[in-house]
């Protein structure tokens, strides 16, 4: 079976939708499917455009997007896709394309290309994306040309095979779209590579003490992710408590200007920057070097449905999780339910102050939670499980006609 993801960003990377559809792409190559991935390219990743391989897996980033927030370049984003999607899915052939969501506005060209390669068509749905779009937009022209864009989505999701949805909560949100079957296909962690590794090892090989209280966070720096906050809320603590702590940072983004703030606040010594890291076996290990992963959302309440793919991963690694989320979203919940770690308000940075101070004076609870967290994991959220479960889905809708 010939399967084609189309993900709108340049591949391999460390964004979200390649962590998990680099993941399945491996997992359904290894059970003896013909995988391919086509992906987008922008100015700022020129570097990334063209053919490349992956694990024997072929990646095409031949759509050329501009990320500039007005009609014209959303146009162009269109149009783009529009005329080579076609041309690259009518060579491949694939009997099934996933499009991964959000792909932005390249994903019509991919929908039309589906068609046109006579595939049938999977919507795998991550987030509220227009929605996330059209609340942040400051032009009206834009804010209106992307309303017009989700109405065209959702029909576009209407004519899908199937969609597939990471959470319950997105799911209900797209019904109420008027989608009619959305089947759940969540996000995790691949258990075998992302476990408890030896701490005190990889302590040593960062320059990390044994006795410092490591506070980790892996992903892109900026955006929805407040980091910003999370150093805030370093700058109350004592000085004495301060002096034992430090932040690790793994991924790509707006990191200059957090290291800024860090100095400004006098915690530059605290804020430790590793780069971008694109081996899932070293962010594994350097997520086993903490003490606790953060997941610093903001107060945007799209995100009460979302659950990001780092807080899988720090559980997988054994290491609980503090997360500046709504008490009634989803992610607050599991946190909750599972005794895996705490929650604060959204951009509050004095409550998110107190829940590092509670996590760094209990040893005990910090260890029970981690062992929770990895439980969870292993239970409910192995990729693997859920990558075997995807793909009878696929099986069943290809059998379905």
């Amino acid at each position: 079976m010939k399967i084609l993801f189309f993900l709108g960003s340049p591949n391999p990377s460390p964004s979200a939708d390649w962590t998990r559809i680099g993941f399945f792409a491996e997992h359904f190559k290894d059970r003896g499917c013909d995988v391919a991935l086509v992906g987008i390219f922008s100015p700022k990743s020129l570097r990334m455009a063209g053919f490349k391989r992956w694990k024997g897996i072929p990646i095409y980033n031949i759509i050329p997007t501009f990320w500039i927030e007005n009609i014209f370049s959303l146009a162009f984003n269109v149009l783009s896709s529009m005329i080579l999607a076609p041309i690259i899915f009518l060579a491949l052939r694939p009997r099934i394309v996933i499009i991964s969501l959000p792909s932005g506005e390249p994903s019509v060209g991919a929908y039309l290309a589906s068609k046109f390669a006579h595939a049938k068509v999977i919507s795998d749905v991550r987030d509220e994306w227009e929605d996330y779009v059209i609340g942040k937009a400051s032009s009206k022209v834009f804010k209106g040309a992307y309303r017009l864009l989700k109405t065209l989505m959702t029909s576009l999701y209407n004519r899908s095979d199937l969609v597939i949805a990471v959470t319950q909560s997105i799911a209900c949100s797209l019904k109420l779209r008027g989608i009619g079957e959305v089947k759940i296909v969540s996000n995790g962690a691949d258990v075998n590579v992302f476990r408890p590794y030896e701490k005190g090892a990889v302590r040593r090989r960062l320059g990390l003490k044994d006795d410092e209280f490591i506070i980790v966070y892996e992903g892109g720096v900026g955006g929805y992710y407040r980091l910003d906050v999370v150093v805030r809320a370093l700058a109350r603590l004592e000085n004495e408590v301060r002096s034992k702590m430090e932040l690790l940072i793994i991924g790509p983004g707006d990191v200059p200007n957090l290291l800024r703030l860090a100095e400004r606040l006098g915690l530059k010594d605290n804020v430790v920057y590793l780069g971008v890291e694109n081996d899932k076996v070293a962010i594994a290990q350097i997520i086993s070097a903490g003490d606790v992963g953060i997941v610093p959302y903001d107060d945007n309440p799209l995100w009460k449905n979302s659950v990001s793919a780092k807080f899988y991963e720090y559980c997988a690694c054994g290491i609980p999780v503090i997360s500046t989320v709504y008490d009634d979203s989803l992610l607050a919940s599991i946190i909750k339910e599972h005794g895996v770690g705490l929650t604060t308000p959204p951009m509050d940075d004095e409550k998110l102050s107190e829940a590092i101070l509670q996590l760094y004076r209990n040893v005990q609870l910090r260890e029970v939670m981690g062992r929770r967290a990895r439980m969870l994991v292993e239970e409910k959220f192995d990729r693997n499980k859920i990558a075997d479960e995807f793909l009878k889905l696929i099986e069943e809708c290809v059998s379905n006609g």
